[in-house]
């Protein structure tokens, strides 16, 4: 008894030494994050206003009224960072067709900052440099907490390993009483925890060969952190972009899906605030729909029916090896659902799920159903001026959703000539990236440009890390049990992203998108950490960190 209260006593120390140990590193690596973007900040003022630029769109729009800050930051305001800006100043009025490209989170974000600062600093108003300084601001601050994130990303994941081997024999006395109450054989649930394991050792997870330990996780977490702070897409996490608040809650929804499947006492809670952080980053960017992926398998994995299907299987494989013979009937897989209960609880999980998924693509469909109205719809004078805007037709939506969906209700209806509003599914997204935007399959191919040229060291590191992932992980006695490795969730949501950029979006935009998956950055820092034919690499990053800036300052190139 005396020992194991020593014992105890020493455990809580070290944990409270490895949380103090944490807590300095974050705090090191938000300073560190700080005087960088400080840094880059100045460097592209610097480089920016040497180098003449030819495009003065926006010198145009904001030249009057304006102060001197005009003069250092409005570089920081170019290429799509133009359209936030006026969408900013227009309150997010959306006058032209070709503005739908951009989601309206962010300048209904700064305007609301801009409003609450108001109260406190009446000389605030409302020009071009005052959004341009908040933009840059707030970008500082979600890209600091995406730091942070990114450097417990693999932390999560180690403590996941660690802890899953002494919380399994719980979880297993516990599902086994459920087992006897539900007539289960609980030599499935056994059979299942101890081949869950293998899951997370040396030869099934690529980088568990050299993060071996706590210590060296931490170390690795450090390392990765530098090198997410000097992101070849520095520029844009602080220029007029969206990327920071979105990589933000991108990373921390990743983080938050793995604590809840970490089996902890709260999973569920995690799990609430993966979706809404993963419908925070859909509110500004469209391929936040891409999330529906890890929910998908998150929930896949969650589910008892599946988890029942492989048990049987893995028992099954394992009697095979010794009669020879493959026996998994479709009564044994089937005999989950033999209580009424069982079904309405399987019933209710996916319904969740679905809920899950319409909560994640709900900024999507009410931005594409915003679209509809202003274009495809004739609605009265009054109308218009109250919903034309898009956060006032969001908050009129929210007060009578019913009115909205009932379009045969207003008068004088007729269909405006757009292409798109006469289609089955009156998408207009996609139909404005083609038109305006040059965004089509095999673009790469057909409409060729130099600026893939630069990202191709991206589109490597993706690929690399995905199929390294799948040629390190030799599952025994089932394949399918891929799908309970914690970074398989990452590991397609990088796929079918990095897929998606390559056959049909703008090549470049990877430079600033890949900001937002965590498992790229993992596998990037720990090819540079430990394998020294990878420099070059770190070499490419710091390049691309420095000659960024001045080429997105000036118009050249760095979209």
């Amino acid at each position: 008894m005396h020992e194991q209260t020593i014992n105890s006593l020493r455990t809580k120390e070290a944990n409270s030494k490895n949380e103090r140990s944490i807590i300095k590193d974050i705090l090191l690596i938000t300073v560190i994050g700080i005087i960088v973007r400080i840094f880059c900040i100045v460097y592209t003022i610097i480089y920016s206003s040497l180098i003449n630029n030819y495009k003065f769109n926006l010198d145009l729009l904001c030249y009057e009224n304006e102060g001197s800050l005009w003069k250092y930051i409005k570089y920081f305001s170019y290429w799509d960072g133009e359209y936030f800006l006026k969408l900013s100043l227009n309150e997010t009025e959306y006058k032209y067709e070709h503005n739908h490209a951009f989601f309206p989170a962010l300048p209904i974000l700064l305007r609301i900052i801009q409003k609450l600062l108001k109260r406190i600093f009446t000389d605030i108003t409302n020009s071009c440099s005052t959004y341009v300084f908040l933009a840059i601001v707030t970008n500082l601050f979600f890209f600091s907490i995406a730091t942070i994130g990114i450097y417990l990303f693999p932390l999560i994941y180690f403590q996941h390993g660690e802890r899953k081997e002494g919380e399994q024999d719980g979880n297993t006395k516990r599902e086994g009483k459920e087992s006897d109450d539900d007539s289960l054989d609980s030599t499935l649930d056994s059979t299942l925890h101890s081949t869950l394991r293998s899951t997370l050792s040396k030869d099934n997870c690529y980088y568990l060969c050299h993060v071996d330990s706590w210590e060296e996780c931490k170390r690795f977490s450090f390392f990765l952190s530098l090198l997410y702070i000097f992101s070849v897409g520095n520029i844009h996490t602080i220029s007029f972009y969206n990327e920071s608040i979105f990589s933000c809650f991108s990373i921390w929804g990743f983080n938050f899906l793995k604590l809840s499947l970490n089996n902890y006492k709260f999973n569920f809670i995690f799990e609430i605030l993966a979706v809404m952080f993963f419908f925070i980053a859909s509110c500004f960017r469209s391929n936040g729909i891409l999330f529906l992926i890890p929910l998908f398998f998150y929930n896949l994995y969650s589910c008892k029916f599946v988890r029942h299907c492989v048990k049987s299987w893995i028992v099954s494989v394992e009697e095979s090896h010794n009669n020879k013979e493959l026996v998994c009937g479709k009564n044994k897989i089937f005999s989950y659902f033999c209580t009424q209960r069982r079904i309405i609880c399987f019933l209710l999980f996916w319904l969740k799920a679905l809920c899950e998924a319409l909560i994640v693509i709900f900024p999507l469909l009410i931005f594409q159903f915003y679209s509809y109205h202003l274009y495809c719809v004739k609605h009265d004078d009054l109308w218009v001026d109250q919903n034309k805007k898009f956060y006032f037709f969001l908050i009129n939506f929210l007060k009578n959703p019913i009115s909205y969906f009932n379009i045969g209700s207003y008068n004088n209806i007729q269909k405006i000539n757009r292409p798109w509003c006469e289609k089955v599914i009156p998408f207009s997204y996609s139909y404005i990236q083609k038109k305006y935007w040059n965004v089509k399959f095999l673009k790469f191919i057909f409409d060729p440009d130099f600026k893939i040229l630069y990202s191709v060291p991206i589109y490597f590191i993706s690929y690399h890390s995905i199929i390294q992932f799948f040629k390190n992980n030799k599952f025994y006695p089932l394949k399918i049990l891929v799908l309970y490795n914690p970074f398989f969730m990452a590991i397609t949501h990088l796929f079918f992203l990095t897929t998606y950029i390559f056959l049909f979006a703008h090549n470049e935009i990877i430079l600033r998108l890949i900001l937002g998956c965590p498992v790229f950055y993992l596998h990037y820092a720990y090819l540079l950490k430990y394998y020294k034919k990878w420099n070059f690499l770190l070499f490419i990053n710091l390049l691309y960190f420095f000659v960024g800036p001045p080429l997105f300052g000036t118009y050249i190139a760095w979209t």
